[in-house]
Formats: structure tokens, sequence, C-alpha cells
């Protein structure tokens, strides 16, 4: 029994590391809305069983039921069973390991060693796979500590660099910050005080990314541009982490991606999100014990709800930065009742004066006109009076002065005209922008009207040849339309990944859409273009010479990196196609990335594969629809373990076939990757004589060599399950020999099954080379071809003898599952055989 000589602080210290595990999703309870949280269980109770002591237990272990209660010993097994869930579940470190010992009366290390908390975790007594109570694997111990021992000297590493910062800042779109002193000085006093959130609102275009930009350039003290008069003393944060949501919006798998990105934490991008939330959340909370951390999340209404639960739960130590039109306050009143909240006005009027000014500075000093220089020098040397009056007929917005000022340039409209005209505009955001946005609009040629409507149609930024494409333009009117909307502040030029793409403010994307819903004749010519263009795009990267079909000609065989890179304004057309009830269009798409789907997200090829089968299904387009329910659907629906509706949709395709002419190639095609399908799924369901009578039938259909390459790996899959692994080679080899004749095919199956059958044969150099060309390339290789290829190697490893290698490339290969969901075939046997591998080491 572990006497506790410091009950307190033994209890606090627990505490910390009990209350840890309650977002952990091994642990966190999921209630349904208005369920009673005393009812049911609790993420102590979940922990309690695992330890076999009740809640109440624990509970008094950690002070929770009153000092009084805290106990004065303590069985050593439950002790560091308790110690051993936390340490293995959370990121807490050695140095909390070590305190927790020193408040009992255990012996301890100081520094501590490896070999001594490997003695002591040795002890812990937790719940096993077999329901009995014993000490964890050796194997997980030494990982463990391993990991507790790495964290330290990592921290130990980045400590003499606290002189550095980390960021990812944008550049600022311009060379000057004016005026907000009194809004800077307010947000200075908040990152200076204990609260957590704090929130810019505004209208749009009254600078709340800029300020949140140069609020977080302060705060790095990297090129921090001074103000005028205004000398103040920033708090330096080691590490500011900008999200921007915009009118593209934030995901939150996003959101944490950038975090554990930014934190060196990139091994963590693949987990599930269930997992990702946890342990980046513990990844925040380790970094904030010794470093500072700023996260700015521009434009927090457009991103994901998820995005919202996580930055209220914050460690402490983590500050957040907000930008949002509304005022989340009102919204989420429970959520945010703590935050402080800087409501952006108009520039003060000094302030907006030297804003003007400067804007007519760099229209001077773009401009080649000699017209639009003397207009603009007019404006400059107008009296004060008269820019005093568009400052306040634009309400001090710093968008709507750009606006006006970009309008007076190439209007050559006096600067008090405009006044008069604003003033009978209104003074609402709507109404202020719609005029000005209006009476741009006017000016604009017929080619940038083009762009402007059309730029709504991109779910990112779009480059040239795709806005331009869209539009309907050349490249020489496209980049007088392009210039034209530069000078009019509708858009900013920005290089990512070498080209040139372009970003408007929400703003002028809304106002676009809002003429395009306008000018329907034009809309439509628009979407086909539209289109048009991204099933070229998809033909041009993705369709090959072999096989000549209407499906198979879109079999992977090459680098994705350029589909991956446009998949964004792909997805917005299907899905538009599916909204707008675009059969054919959708039919079309769906054909042709279904296989690339298979690399990407299986849970959205189920979802557009069934709609593009009934669409075809409706059209009588009944080759298209037994393709989509065939192999869309039946394969992949294989792939995640949903074998019924697998087996309903390949009987369906069957059945559909029967309407089709024997005469053509792709019915005896379909026919036989139906019943071969079919075969697979027994095999599956561990009936090899149901599979074997099946493929009987399917050798009498004559087929082309992309089919042939099918049912030689489902018949190779047969011999595999009856253990003759040569008779398997040679099939897996004959169907990899006919996948030349069309060019090749890197089928995940062919690769991964051969190299298993060369692993259980010691050919082990021939498995290496399988493995390894389950892979394109390997620095942009996709999760599943990364899930196989780890599988596979670690099954190789094992049989080198290299246990705890291949114990590590298994877990790779579990940890990549995750993101794809519990379903996905293959994760219960990794898991399985993860489970050999520590047993054996």
């Amino acid at each position: 029994m572990a006497e506790i000589e410091d009950q307190k602080k033994f209890a606090e210290l627990l505490s910390l590391g009990v209350k840890e595990l309650k977002l952990h999703p091994h642990y966190k309870i999921k209630r349904k809305k208005g369920e009673n949280s005393s009812l049911g269980q609790s993420y102590i109770a979940n922990v309690a069983n695992e330890l076999g002591v009740s809640s109440n237990t624990i509970k008094s272990w950690i002070g929770q039921m009153g000092l009084k209660y805290i106990p004065g010993r303590i069985d050593d097994g439950k002790l560091f069973g308790v110690i051993w869930i936390i340490l293995k579940k959370t990121d807490l470190d050695i140095d909390w390991f070590s305190k927790l010992v020193e408040t009992t009366s255990i012996p301890i290390l100081k520094p501590a060693l490896p070999a001594w908390v490997s003695s002591c975790l040795e002890k812990a007594k937790i719940l096993g796979a077999d329901n009995s109570f014993g000490a964890p694997l050796n194997g997980d111990i030494e990982e463990v500590v391993n990991q507790l021992f790495s964290n330290k000297k990592q921290t130990e590493d980045t400590n003499p660099k606290k002189h550095s910062t980390i960021h990812n800042l944008p550049t600022r779109w311009s060379g000057i910050f004016i005026g907000r002193h009194i809004d800077l000085e307010a947000i200075r006093q908040w990152v200076i005080s204990p609260s957590p959130l704090c929130l810019i609102a505004g209208w749009a275009g009254i600078g709340k990314t800029t300020t949140a930009l140069e609020v977080a350039y302060a705060c790095v003290q990297e090129h921090y541009m001074e103000i005028e008069n205004h000398e103040t003393n920033w708090p330096k944060f080691n590490s500011v982490i900008w999200f921007s949501a915009d009118w593209k919006g934030l995901t939150f798998s996003d959101f944490l991606n950038t975090i554990a990105y930014q934190l060196g934490r990139i091994e963590q991008i693949n987990r599930s999100i269930d997992e990702k939330r946890f342990v980046v959340r513990n990844a925040l909370a380790n970094y904030a014990k010794e470093e500072s951390v700023l996260l700015v999340i521009d434009s927090i209404d457009t991103a994901e709800s998820e995005i919202y639960e996580f930055i209220t739960n914050l460690p402490q130590g983590v500050k957040v930065l907000l930008t949002s039109r509304e005022n989340l306050q009102q919204k989420y009143r429970n959520n945010f009742r703590d935050m402080v909240t800087i409501q952006l006005k108009g520039l003060e009027k000094d302030d907006a004066l030297n804003y003007l000014s400067y804007e007519v500075q760099q229209h001077m000093k773009m401009s080649n006109s000699s017209n639009k220089q003397e207009q603009m020098g007019q404006l400059l040397n107008s009296p004060r009076e008269i820019r005093e009056e568009l400052i306040s007929a634009t309400a001090g917005n710093p968008k709507a002065i750009a606006l006006s000022i970009a309008y007076i340039a190439d209007d050559d409209i006096p600067a008090q005209q405009l006044i008069e005209e604003l003033g009978k505009a209104g003074y609402s955001l709507l109404e202020l922008f719609d005029f000005l946005f209006g009476r741009t609009w006017d000016r604009c040629n017929e080619d940038t009207l083009l762009l402007w409507k059309v730029l709504c149609f991109f779910s990112k930024p779009p480059d040239e040849e795709s806005w331009a494409t869209v539009a309907g333009l050349d490249a020489r009117r496209f980049h007088f339309a392009v210039d034209q909307m530069k000078l009019f502040a509708l858009i900013q030029g920005e290089r990512i990944e070498g080209k040139i793409h372009y970003l408007g403010h929400q703003t002028v994307v809304a106002y676009g859409e809002q003429r395009l819903l306008e000018d329907k004749q034009f809309e439509n010519i628009a979407r086909k273009r539209w289109s048009q263009y991204y099933i070229q795009y998809l033909d041009n990267h993705l369709k090959r010479d072999l096989p000549d079909s209407i499906y198979w000609s879109y079999l992977l065989g090459r680098d994705l990196e350029e589909i991956k890179k446009e998949w964004l304004n792909v997805l917005k057309i299907i899905k538009w196609a599916n909204k707008s009830d675009q059969k054919e269009l959708l039919i079309e798409l769906v054909i042709r990335i279904s296989h690339f789907l298979s690399r990407i997200n299986l849970p959205l090829r189920i979802k557009y594969g069934k709609i593009a089968a009934d669409y075809a299904k409706q059209l009588k387009k009944h080759t298209h629809e037994a393709f989509f329910r065939i192999d869309t659907l039946g394969w992949a629906l294989m792939e995640v373990n949903n074998l019924d509706d697998s087996l309903l949709q390949i009987d369906a395709g069957l059945k559909t076939l029967d309407q089709l002419s024997s005469g053509n190639s792709d019915v005896y095609d379909l026919k036989a990757w139906g019943l071969a399908l079919k075969a697979r799924l027994f095999l599956k369901k561990n009936n090899p004589k149901k599979a074997e009578h099946i493929l009987k039938k399917v050798r009498e259909i004559s087929t082309t060599p992309v089919i042939q390459h099918r049912i030689l790996l489902v018949r190779g899959d047969l011999f595999m399950l009856y253990k003759n692994y040569e008779a398997a080679i040679r099939l897996y080899e004959e169907a990899n020999e006919i996948s030349l004749i069309y060019g090749g095919e890197k089928t995940i199956e062919a690769y991964f099954n051969l190299g298993v059958a060369y692993v259980i044969c010691d050919k082990l150099e021939r498995a290496e080379k399988c493995f390894n060309g389950l892979l394109y390339q390997k620095d942009k290789a996709n999760q599943i071809e990364l899930i196989y290829y780890h599988y596979g190697m670690a099954q190789l490893l094992l049989r080198k003898g290299e246990h705890m290698e291949a114990l590590q490339s298994s877990q790779k290969a579990i940890n990549l599952i995750g993101p794809w969901g519990p379903t996905i075939s293959i994760r219960k046997e990794v898991e399985e055989f993860n489970d050999v591998i520590k047993h054996s080491v």
C-alpha cells in the first residue's frame, strides 16, 4: 500500500490527470439533448471500470467529495493503474508523474530514469482484453516511457530557442496601418488580462481582418509597424496560429490540422476527428505550460460549429482572437459570456483622412493615365471639408472609402457629386455597399462584370485558366478585366503553389452572386462552361488511352496531385448538379471520379454513386446504372464492410443488365465482374465453397483484360483462403501482367495481396517491392495506400523477426485507418494483427 503523505497536493495533481481524460473519445460520454447528466455513466465511471473500483472511489482520490474523504493510503496496483491510464491517454509529462509520486511514501528518483518509471508502471493493475486484471504489456509500457522521455528531451531542446516565434501569419495587403489607436489599446489590455477570448466585430469592410493581423504581428514582434505617436509594449507570444475562414469557410478538421502542424505534431493529422480533437487539445495544454499561444480565427461566423465548442474549452495559457460580423455573445450567450468584445466602427475623422490620402497616393502610383493622375491630385488637394464630407458619407468604413476613391479615379466624377449621391443612398451597411458596388458595377466593362458574376462559382480562389474559361474570356480580355477589378479594389492577387490565384472580399463575392441571379440566361451559359471546364480538367488529368471504356478509362494510374488541387471546386459542381437536378451532369462527373474517390473518400463514392445510379435508372441509361450499382457502389460498400447493402446493389446491377443487348462488351464485362464481386463477398463471409462455385460460372464468360485482371485477383483470394499460396502468387502475377495490356493498373489488392503471399512464402525482397509498388509517390501517397503499405510492411518485418519495427508499422496503419471510420473492412484484421505483435513482443 502507498501512504499518501500530502493528501491535498496528491488530489490536485491526480485531479488534473483524471480531468484530462474527460474529452478523450474512449471516456467521453455523449448524451442526448436534454438528458440529465446525473443519469447513466460518466467518464469517471468508465475510468473506474477499467480499474475495478467505484466512481466514488476515484472521486475521493481527486478530492471531489471533500478533503476529509481523500484516503490516507491507496493500493499500489490501483494507484499505478490510474497513473498508467493518464500517461497512456494524455500528454501529461514526466514532471507530473514525479510530483504525484512524491506526495506518497513511494521512493522516487531525481531526476527520473526510464527504468524506474517502467518498474513503477509494471505494478499497475488494469482491465485487460480478456476481462481479467493485470499489468499492461511490456511493449506498451516501453512505448509510453519512451514517449515521456522523448517529450522531455524535445522540451529541453526547444527551451533555449524562446526568442524565436512560431507563426503562419499571412502577408499584409498594405504596407501601412492607419488609426485604430483606441481599439488596439483595448485589445492590448485584453492580451495582458486573464480573459481567454476576444472578439473583433463589425460591418463588412470595416477592417476586422486588418486589425486582427496587425495585433498578431504585434504579438510576434516581427516587422511590427510602429504607429505614429503611439508607442505600446505588446506581450510576445511564442506561437501565433492564424486561421482564415473567409467566404471559403473553415472545417473543424482543417482547424485541428493547422494547430497540429504549427505545434510540430504533424503525426496527428491523419487521426480520426475524435482522437485528433483530444490529442490536439492536450498538445496545446502541454505547449502552453512553457510557451504562450495565440489563436487568431478570422471570420469565425463562417466556420463549422464544432470549432466554437473547441475554443470555449481551451487549456490555460491559450488565448483566442476572433473576427466576426456578428456579436457572438448574442448568438452563443452561454458559451461566450466571458468574452471581451471590441465593436469596430468607422475610422475616426483624422485617421480616415490619413487613410484616404494613402489610398489616393496608391492610385496615383499605380495609374499611367494623366487624367486619373490629375483627378487623384485634385481629390488629394481638395478642401478638408470636402474630404470630411466624403468620410462622413462612407461612415468611415475603410472598404467603402477605398471603393469611393476607385470610383472617383476611374469615372472622372467630382468628389462633391459622389458625396451627394452617397448621401442619398443612406447609411445602412446594405444600402452603402449596394450603392458603392452598384456604381462600381456600372463603371466596369462587360468582361469585368462577367468575371465578377462567376467568382461565386469557386470554393477556393480561382486561377487564371479556370476563371477566364468560366467567364468566357481569352487571355487578353481576362487580364484587362482583372486589372480593372484590382484597380477598383475588388480583388487581390495571391500566389499559391506557383500560380496566381484571385481572392475577393466576402462582400465582393456576395454582390457578384446577387447580380448573377438576376441574369439567368448568362448564369445558364456560365454554369455549362463551368461544368465543362472541370469535366475536361478531369479528362486531362484522369482519363487513360486504354482501356477504351466509358467507365474503366478513368482507372487510376498516375499522379493525383493536380486533381487534389482542384478537388474542392469539382466537389462544388457535383453538389450543385445534385441540388439543381442536373442529372446528366452528375452522371458524367461520377463516371469520372468514382475510382479517384476510392483513394480519398469512400463515403462520398457511396453517396454520389447511389444518386448517380438512381438518376441513370430514371434516364434509362442502363449501362451507366449497372456500372454504378455493381462497381461504384457494390465494391465500395464491400470496402466499408457493408456486405448486405453491397449484395443488394450488385444484384440490382446484374438485373439491370438483363435489359441490355448481349452484343455489348460492357454487358459481358459487367456480368462477369458482378458475379466475381459476389464471389469476393462470400470469401469475406468465409464461405469459399460458394465463392468457388460462382467463379466457375465466371470463367465461361468472355471478358476484356480489365475484367480478367479483377477476376484473377478474386481467384487468387480464394487460393489464399485455401492456404495454397504458390497458386495464389501465380494468379496475382498473371493479373498484373494482364493489366499491362491496357497500360498497367495500380490496384491496391494486386500489390498488397501478392506482397502478403510472398511474405508467407519467405520471398521477402519480392514482397517489399510489391508493398513499395502500392505508392505512386511515397511523399504524396494517399491515405488508403499508406494503410495497406504500413500493414504489409508490418507483416514483412514480423517475418524478419523485427518485432518492434513491425509494431510501429502496424500502429501507423491503425492511426491512418481512424479517419476512414471504424467500418473499413481492413480495420479489424489490422487490429488483430497488431495484438498478435504486441503479445510476441
